[in-house]
């Protein structure tokens, strides 16, 4: 019990994120003791609170996962959490050479992920979806990475996919010392942050045959104060999907929103779905809206 007690402490000063952040990393040998606790512990587990952090992110199949990632070379150890959802949590981590990766895990218990069938049926690139919300999980974070390769290999400005195992993503991680760069809510924007918005809107479409289909000033970061970096790649669905434009048009939409409250001069909207589908208008002031 002494075992157990000590281990607990450790997975929960981990996930409680406090600010020594050399004190929080999860690496190979804390990952087996946590995996060997909760086998032993399951049946006689009494403490509601750790159940829940425990089933939210870290239950046995994804501790497996990330055991069998980190024995794979793509993973050292976990630092904290730096992005919570209700879909997932985002973690700092080191792989083998110490560079930074983000480690997004996607949550198997949460009903969040039936809300997003809408992305999936009708994507003719996932026609089969097996039943159950732990299937749905897995499903999605494979289209995430789906995503976001086409997307990379096609020049837009995303995230590098590095690797995808059941509800578990790696990608490079956007920002500086285990902090996240910032996201375009909490920046002052101009024009030129705009323009890359849109010219990665129309290489998402044309180069990619994506739409990104939630899109918002808070997927968006702003790396270094002048690289736009979007993310957030889940819901992003073929240009064949039935619901596509209609999703382009949200995504259009929220983006001339946002910089217009920020007093950035935006194009107009169905100027800008001509341009993004290459429906052969040209770029000019005229598709300004003043």
């Amino acid at each position: 019990m002494l075992a157990y007690a000590s281990s607990r402490c450790i997975f929960m000063n981990y996930y409680n994120n406090n600010n020594d952040r050399s004190e929080e990393r999860i690496d190979k040998r804390v990952l087996r003791e946590l995996i060997r606790i909760d086998r032993e512990q399951r049946s006689r587990e009494k403490d509601e609170s750790l159940v829940k952090v425990r089933e939210e992110v870290f239950d046995t199949k994804t501790m497996l996962t990330l055991y069998s990632i980190m024995n794979s070379g793509y993973l050292a150890y976990l630092n904290g959490v730096v992005a919570s959802g209700k879909e997932s949590r985002v973690y700092w981590g080191v792989a083998e050479d110490g560079s930074s990766i983000a480690v997004k895990i996607y949550l198997v218990a949460t009903a969040e992920f039936r809300h997003r069938l809408q992305y999936i049926v009708g994507d003719p690139r996932f026609k089969r979806v097996k039943r159950g919300i732990r299937n749905i999980v897995m499903l999605w974070a494979r289209k995430e990475f789906k995503n976001l390769s086409r997307a990379y290999s096609s020049g837009v400005s995303v995230p590098k996919p590095i690797y995808v195992k059941d509800n578990v993503l790696l990608m490079e991680f956007i920002g500086s010392n285990g902090m996240p760069a910032p996201t375009l809510n909490q920046c002052n924007v101009c024009k030129e942050h705009y323009d890359q918005v849109i010219d990665n809107l129309i290489k998402l479409y044309r180069d990619a045959r994506l739409v990104h289909a939630d899109l918002s000033e808070f997927n968006i970061f702003l790396h270094h104060g002048d690289r736009i970096v979007i993310f957030d790649f889940g819901s992003a669905v073929d240009v064949k999907h039935p619901n596509a434009q209609e999703f382009l048009l949200r995504d259009i939409m929220n983006v001339n929103r946002f910089f217009s409250k920020q007093g950035v001069e935006v194009h107009d909207i169905n100027y800008l779905l001509s341009i993004i589908r290459d429906d052969g208008v040209q770029a000019s002031s005229e598709g300004t809206k003043g």
